[in-house]
């Protein structure tokens, strides 16, 4: 015989891992108890059939197996239940009550609303019920009291859950329908006459106060000018004529140069007084929240066609209906 190739070992390595994996999984299979490759609810209902038949010993050991801690039978609590019911009927059958009054303490504890069927369990069975639900009635008080309490609990938390989802919709709703403006203010602006700076401030009565004094000010300057330089053509043209009303001219232009002169200090002070008020109760910003609309929800769709998957040709087509928010 000649020496095995790489690819031969390689061959024979593969197959030993098959076998290892083979028997891995029939050793598992064989220790599962019977339960678990088999049907939970045929099981039950042959358990219940060795019981009918009087079989107690098979009917025992079936309902064992299907509520045994390892076996992964049995999942329903319906289930569960009746199979607790059955395995306590046949132990009333054994004469074993005990074993019974204990089993079905298990059974309403954990379903204390649990009725049997009259016709599957003997009326023996359906006593010994009534008997434990007797005996364990505080028990089973206090568990359904507890079990009311945790469902209040867990109502009460979702009403919780709910509101606060609510109140955060709420909140993001009206920051979304909220617009913070911030407005800059300058002092260079707050260097004008006339209120500017004080509008600017949203100081509304400071900025009308020196408005309309400043103005007034300013009128009553430019008018005083305007008859200094009135009266002064009129003095100029009576001297070229020889005339004795040049020294009346002369007289009212200079006193409605004087007026002039005043109503321009004053406007002067006042305006210099409005700059050093704006400047001293000068405002760097302002802060304005304002509303805006949201926009409508909208809601467009359109149809599509499609090419049925398929490698035949003619093999058909598919539609549907795009929907967008």
């Amino acid at each position: 015989m000649g020496i095995p190739t790489e690819s031969c070992r390689r061959t024979a390595a593969w197959r030993s891992g098959r076998a290892v994996v083979a028997a891995a999984g029939v050793a598992l299979a064989l220790s599962l108890p019977r339960g678990a490759l088999a049907n939970s609810a045929n099981d039950l209902e042959k358990a219940h059939g060795a019981y009918v038949a009087h079989k107690y010993d098979e009917a025992e050991t079936r309902l064992r197996a299907l509520l045994g801690p390892g076996s992964p039978a049995l999942k329903d609590p319906d289930g569960i239940a009746d199979a607790r019911m059955y395995l306590a009927a046949v132990l009333l059958a054994e004469g074993k009550k005990p074993e019974a009054e204990a089993v079905l303490d298990s059974l309403l504890l954990d379903k204390p609303e649990y009725q049997p069927d009259p016709l599957r369990v003997s009326l023996q069975a359906t006593d010994a019920l009534v008997d434990a639900r007797a005996r364990l009635h505080e028990s089973l008080s206090r568990l359904q009291a507890e079990r009311v309490r945790l469902a209040q609990e867990e109502k009460a938390r979702a009403e919780a859950e709910r509101q606060k989802a609510a109140l955060h919709l709420q909140m993001l709703e009206k920051l979304a329908a909220e617009e913070l403006v911030v407005e800059r203010h300058s002092r260079w602006e707050a260097l004008l006459p006339f209120g500017v700076g004080q509008f600017q401030n949203r100081q509304e009565t400071a900025g009308w106060l020196f408005l309309s004094t400043e103005s007034l000010l300013a009128l009553g300057s430019v008018v005083g000018a305007a008859f200094m330089l009135y009266d002064e053509g009129q003095a100029d043209d009576a001297l070229k004529r020889h005339d004795t009303t040049a020294s009346a001219y002369n007289v009212r232009a200079q006193a409605a140069a004087w007026v002039g002169d005043t109503f321009a200090a004053g406007f002067a002070l006042v305006a210099v007084a409005g700059i050093v008020h704006a400047q001293m109760t000068f405002v760097p910003e302002h802060t304005e929240i304002r509303s805006r609309t949201l926009p409508a929800p909208s809601l467009s769709f359109w149809p599509w066609v499609a090419p049925a998957a398929g490698r035949e040709r003619g093999a058909g087509a598919t539609a549907g209906l795009h929907v967008r928010f």
